[in-house]
């Protein structure tokens, strides 16, 4: 592909809306099964080493994690605004933005490494965390925070990769870098293949390791793909990477940035509460946690790759097929949501005895999957528009709106039901499902009027995204 090549989306698309809906999500799909499966592996090794190390893995985990997530968010921006771009059939564009998320990746990345570096020590003091864990949890961080300036680049060229409708290839990496992570945990735990011993600090060698491994490879697929190729063939400027236009690529992609860090905390807190009503408690909750975000994982690629339609389609000419297609992914995602849902109804105690045999954390987890299956759908609604208004250049809405829910309506309604009488007896841990459930709810009205009101009033739909390159 050269730079000439890149088109505007044509009305011809809109008869081929579903067969590259389903294209496109697939290998998205797929990647977000094995990024999971990423962190399940070193929990697994982490925990067949002894509780020291996992406990040494849970408590870094929980630090890095969310810098993590808060990175992805900001340049998960990079989608609808290249989207966007190509749209318009604007090469130049595109690259300006390809250029700004790599150096926002970086150093980005760096940035956060040097914080997690330098404060994991004195933050993990300040908590309390038992002492015996401190310096296994600190040599760990070391490596990982030498992982996140790869991370960042990685992000910033997959995202790059999918925008152009090429995920196939992001797909094909993750998958080999989970089998590369599986060996080299073992080689830096335990010094094989010549490698140092380093004990629990080797999951953090490993992290760092396929991190970069990963962009790099990445970096080296952009070189040779058709359809990413033409970004290679013009010279990168100094205007491009002006500060103002770096301050407005990360403005762009803070709001998501903020709404995923957000629902991470949201969880956060609601397993803090549930963690003081005892081992049993925190137990089903996590098992219910866990399956659920399992489940979401089909829906979430679906609503990914029509961000990537949407914004196209939003910034070239094609604007008449952005409600077939939204209508494809809603429906796909909700059909999908109630054939999961009805498949955990009816297998729910096979399911939670994946997890545990204990009658008493079974029994709790039991009553806390038949909420997952009630309120999924509703979940896999609120995820599809989120990513809708995403799509339109409209981070801020779902942002917002989320962030005031889940805050001001949620976790005080949970509060109340699982802990108080002030509106019925106190339900103990379901009573928190249910203040979630009740705030989806809300969150999915909130955002299908904001929505109606985007597709209803704005001529220029993209022009957020198209702002963000400018």
């Amino acid at each position: 592909m050269t730079e000439g090549s890149v088109s505007r989306a044509g009305p011809a698309s809109r008869s081929r809306l579903l067969p590259t809906l389903l294209v496109l999500s697939g290998p998205i799909i797929v990647s977000q099964f094995a990024q999971m499966a990423n962190g399940v592996v070193d929990v697994v090794m982490a925990g067949n080493l002894g509780v020291l190390t996992l406990g040494a893995i849970a408590v870094g985990a929980a630090v890095w994690t969310p810098m993590m997530i808060f990175l992805l968010g900001l340049l998960y921006g990079m989608t609808p605004a290249i989207g966007a771009r190509l749209g318009e059939g604007d090469p130049a564009g595109v690259a300006g933005i390809v250029l700004r998320g790599v150096v926002v990746g970086v150093l980005g990345g760096a940035l956060l490494g040097l914080a997690l570096s330098a404060g994991c020590g004195p933050l993990f003091r300040a908590v309390g965390v038992a002492p015996e864990l401190i310096p296994e949890a600190i040599a760990y961080l070391q490596w990982v925070a030498l992982a996140l300036p790869g991370m960042g680049l990685f992000l910033a060229v997959r995202f790059t990769l999918e925008a152009h409708r090429a995920p196939a290839m992001v797909t094909v990496v993750i998958v080999v870098g989970v089998l590369a992570k599986i060996w080299l945990n073992d080689a830096f735990v335990h010094g094989h293949a010549g490698l140092p011993a380093l004990g629990s600090a080797g999951f953090g060698a490993a992290t760092a390791a396929v991190s970069w491994g990963m962009a790099l490879a990445l970096m080296g697929v952009t070189r040779t793909h058709g359809a990413v190729r033409y970004l290679w063939q013009r010279p990168p400027r100094i205007a491009e990477f002006s500060l103002a236009r770096i301050v407005r690529f990360c403005l762009f992609g803070l709001p998501i940035a903020l709404n995923f860090l957000s629902d991470y905390l949201v969880m956060g807190v609601v397993s803090v509460f549930i963690a003081t009503i005892g081992a049993v408690a925190i137990g089903a909750h996590q098992i219910a946690f866990n399956i659920l975000m399992v489940m979401l994982m089909i829906p979430t690629g679906l609503s990914m790759a029509a961000t990537i339609l949407i914004s196209r389609s939003a910034g070239g000419t094609d604007r008449a097929s952005l409600r077939p297609l939204m209508a494809w992914t809603m429906g796909l995602a909700v059909v999908s949501s109630l054939a999961m849902a009805a498949g955990l109804a009816a297998f729910d105690a096979e399911v939670a005895g994946l997890y545990t045999q204990d009658p008493a954390v079974t029994a709790l987890a039991l009553d806390l999957l038949w909420v997952v299956a009630l309120i999924l759908t509703v979940d896999v609604a609120a995820i599809a528009l989120g990513f809708f208004l995403r799509g339109l250049g409209d981070p801020g809405s779902p942002f917002l709106i989320q962030l005031g829910v889940h805050w001001l309506f949620s976790l005080p309604l949970g509060y109340a039901l699982c802990f108080t009488d002030w509106i019925v007896a106190p339900l103990g841990p379901i009573g928190w499902w249910y203040g979630l459930s009740a705030g989806l709810i809300l969150t999915c009205l909130l955002m299908a009027l904001r929505l109606r009101l985007r597709m209803a009033g704005s001529p220029v739909l993209a022009g957020a995204a198209h702002g963000a390159a400018e």
